[in-house]
């Protein structure tokens, strides 16, 4: 992996994935998930506030990417 995948495109991805139309999209989706719920490229985590705690039973992310499953971890934990 390069440094452009290793420490600039997961912070270019965060950016670009976080932007206002995005974030209304995922408030009125994410929250809809129920049961077990598997997230294939879960980035740096930006879905997982939303996700409706009473509904979702276990949740499992995967993401390729060394950096961005690092901050998807830091935002699972707070």
């Amino acid at each position: 992996m390069g440094l452009y995948s290793k420490y600039v495109l997961p912070h270019l991805q965060h950016l670009a994935c976080g932007t206002r139309p995005i974030e209304r999209q995922r408030q009125k989706v994410v929250p809809l998930a129920e049961g077990k719920v598997l997230e294939i490229g879960i980035g740096t985590g930006l879905n997982l506030p939303h996700y409706d705690r009473s509904k979702v039973t276990r949740l499992w992310g995967l993401e390729p990417a060394a950096e961005m499953r690092k901050k998807a971890r830091q935002t699972a934990n707070t």
